[in-house]
């Protein structure tokens, strides 16, 4: 386990996960702020991840999406372009949300914020005892939650 205790490193190990990732990658946080996902050199890993094949799947699961075509202009193309891939949901809001925020990579690589409103975290490069609850607990969630951000004006 690795102590992440500033906006960069926790980028860093988001970049970190995403480079190892070869399947999934699960994202469930309050909001996208802290990814920074218009990044130019994070852009083009997502893109790179995404363009892949492979049968990979980003799914991004948010308590806010409001702000999320305002927010992350870059991010809407890649959406548009592979929805097939990328998805990005709303969390159910009449549903009770855990309160820790984290990603996902595959089934062993995780990053665990413990609570939704402070920074600090841990990376956890291949920890299924860590990653197996987080799983099921995305899993929950994404299935409760259809309204999906659209790349489109009208969703289509």
């Amino acid at each position: 386990m690795i102590a992440i205790e500033t906006p960069s490193d926790l980028r860093i190990a988001f970049d970190t996960l995403l480079a190892g990732c070869r399947h999934v990658l699960r994202l469930y946080d309050r909001d996208l702020a802290l990814f920074e996902f218009d990044d130019p050199a994070r852009h083009a890993a997502l893109r790179a991840f995404c363009v892949a094949g492979g049968g990979r799947r980003v799914e991004v699961l948010l308590d806010d999406v409001d702000h999320v075509a305002r927010a992350h202009p870059r991010l809407m193309p890649l959406v548009r372009d592979f929805g097939h891939v990328l998805r990005i949901r709303q969390s159910d809001p009449h549903m009770p949300r855990p309160d820790e925020a984290f990603v996902l990579a595959d089934r062993l690589g995780v990053l665990l914020r413990a609570d939704k409103s402070t920074l600090r975290a841990s990376l956890y490069a291949e920890d299924a005892a860590v990653a197996a609850p987080l799983h099921q607990s995305f899993d929950a969630m994404w299935q409760r939650s259809p309204l999906q951000v659209s790349a489109t004006t009208l969703g289509l």
